[in-house]
This record gives structure tokens, sequence and C-alpha cells, in this order.
């Protein structure tokens, strides 16, 4: 671990309450009774993005990704709501805003990318670009 420990740690901290309380959130608001699980979705949806996002764009300076990094992990926690709207042919934004009001799917939605961008800020060094 390279410069500032103490921000970095303080960085992960921060990410691994965002993403509990986004667990706890996706947990308590699931409907296992219909087999509505939207948190798991968002959560499942906004990892396997920020991971495309951060092969993509790990080089690149930590202040330059970061925007990325998070702008993926908005797109991903919501877009599997969209594709599963889509199979179900309901109205997007209809399903989004049932979500919303009733999935926890607003805390889900604002835990997840905060998380992303601190673990973001815990993982990368501060103004060093990474280089090969």
């Amino acid at each position: 671990m390279g410069g500032r420990p103490l921000a970095r740690l303080s960085a992960a901290l921060a990410a691994l309450g965002a993403f509990g309380w986004a667990g706890y959130t996706s947990v308590v608001e699931s409907l296992p009774e219909l087999g509505i699980y939207d948190g798991y979705w968002m959560i499942l949806g906004a990892s396997l993005t920020v991971l495309a996002a951060a092969s993509w764009v790990w080089r690149w300076r930590r202040e330059h990704s970061l925007p990325v990094i998070v702008l993926a992990a908005i797109a991903g926690c919501w877009i599997p709501l969209v594709v599963v709207a889509v199979r179900q042919h309901s109205p997007i934004v209809a399903r989004l805003r049932g979500a919303w009001i009733l999935m926890g799917a607003d805390v889900v939605g604002t835990a997840v990318p905060v998380g992303m961008a601190c673990l973001w800020l815990a993982l990368r060094e501060p103004t060093e670009p990474v280089t090969a």
C-alpha cells in the first residue's frame, strides 16, 4: 500500500459500510415468495459492470478513472431492472418506480456506487499512474 495509508484505510472502511448497507437492504427488501430479488440483481449488475470498466481504465490516473467507475456502477445497478422489465413485457418506468418504492432500490442504487467509488479510492494509488 502506497502513500496516505490512513486515507486509503478510511476509504476501504467506507466501502465496506456502503456494501454492507446495500446488502442488508437487499436482504430485508427482497420478496422471495414472489421471486423478486431486485437488490441482489442491482449489486450483481453493478459488480460486473465495474469489473468490465476497471479492466478498461485500470492504467488511467485515479482521478480520471474514478468518474468512469462511478458511472459504470450507476448504470450497472439499473440495467438488470430494465432487462427484467423488458423480459416481462412490463413498462420500464413503472418497473423502476416499483423497485424504487417497494424494493429499496433507492438505497441500493445509492450505496453501491458510493461503495464502488470508495473501493476504487482505496485500491488505487493517489497520484501515480500504474505502469507495466
